[in-house]
């Protein structure tokens, strides 16, 4: 018989929640941020015993968050036997940039925000059992509650991809042509999608459809990113907001549709379109599974998070998205496989 390695890492992953947690919470992070320490070190200039430091920067080498350059490695990069010398600690290149609370893209209130998904969790077994949601995040109301937070949250998650859509745009729909795009940004949150396109040529500008609450996030992180100058804000619902056909070169929605629903996600596919000029690119983000729902798991179980957080969201395969912007009218999708990301972005060409 087979000991249950399968269920037991799957319980211990609430151990590497707890561990990241606090060392965000401690500071060991940022202690490590102007260069390598040994355990005693980094304990000693924080105020804390060493042996929970110890225990806790051990852990997050074995997470992937810290490394060891005090250990060489072998030609053929194995490392060698530890020395007796003390360990040595500093920064992955994703802690630096992620876990420094002076990095512009400190995850510290992505954290927080973690733990109030948490909460609606610990109802998973209530929802199943009556098929209501905890939350009704898509409804107006509730979204004009929580998406504001939420918006600023995720801008770390976001920024590093959508600045290789904006990439792929250029380089392969726009063949190499660097010029100044009109950009459509639908629930435009912070604005991180459509920000990079900003920043990549002067003469681009950005239309942000979100709700009046949220836009003045939108506008607050444009200013940060200095081109708040070329933001414009469309109040609303995008049921509810008219806009004239064919106004935009680029319309985005990012991470939207699995809050929507098939139904209206299809209409939105269509609202988009018509939005759009002719050769225009909508981008799609999306946490996509497989077409037989088997893989990969976040899309998987990001499901379930929709489940409990919206009457109508819903998780799709690639297929099912590409099919869906094909009915709608455009005339040819790609699919891009982003660098260490968990799904494709889809981009559909009119």
């Amino acid at each position: 018989m087979m000991p249950p390695e399968t269920i037991t890492s799957i319980l211990h992953g609430s151990w590497a929640i707890q561990v990241l947690k606090s060392a965000v919470e401690l500071g060991l992070f940022d202690g490590l941020s102007e260069g390598a320490l040994t355990a005693a070190a980094l304990a000693q200039n924080l105020g804390y015993p060493v042996k929970g430091v110890s225990l806790m920067l051990d852990s997050l080498v074995g997470m992937g968050l810290l490394e060891r350059p005090d250990l060489a490695t072998h030609q053929f990069g194995k490392p060698k036997e530890r020395l007796d010398s003390p360990a040595l600690y500093a920064l992955s290149d994703c802690a630096a940039a992620y876990l420094v609370k002076e990095s512009p893209l400190f995850m510290g209130m992505y954290l927080k925000q973690h733990d109030e998904l948490d909460k609606m969790w610990r109802y998973l077994k209530d929802t199943v059992k009556s098929g209501q949601p905890v939350m009704h995040v898509n409804n107006d109301d509730k979204a004009s509650e929580i998406f504001p937070h939420l918006a600023e949250s995720i801008i770390p998650l976001n920024y590093a991809i959508a600045e290789d859509a904006c990439r792929f745009v250029y380089e392969t729909v726009l063949c190499g042509q660097s010029k100044a795009l009109k950009i459509l940004d639908v629930a435009a949150g912070s604005a991180v999608w459509s920000i990079p396109f900003a920043l990549a040529h002067p003469g681009t500008t950005i239309s942000a459809l979100d709700f009046p609450a949220v836009l003045k996030v939108t506008e607050r992180i444009a200013a940060k990113f200095e081109v708040g100058d070329r933001l414009s804000l469309l109040p609303g619902n995008w049921r509810d907001v008219q806009i004239e056909s064919q106004s935009y070169d680029v319309a985005i929605l990012g991470h939207i549709l699995h809050s929507e629903g098939y139904e209206l996600s299809e209409k939105l596919l269509s609202y988009c379109f018509d939005l759009l000029k002719p050769g225009g690119t909508l981008i799609i983000a999306e946490f996509f599974a497989n077409r037989n729902r088997t893989a990969p798991l976040h899309p998987l179980m990001f499901g379930l998070n929709m489940y409990l957080a919206t009457t109508d969201g819903c998780i799709f395969s690639i297929e099912e998205l590409s099919e869906m912007a094909l009915r709608t009218g455009f005339n040819r999708v790609i699919r891009h496989n982003s660098v260490d990301y968990v799904s494709p972005l889809l981009f559909a060409v009119k």
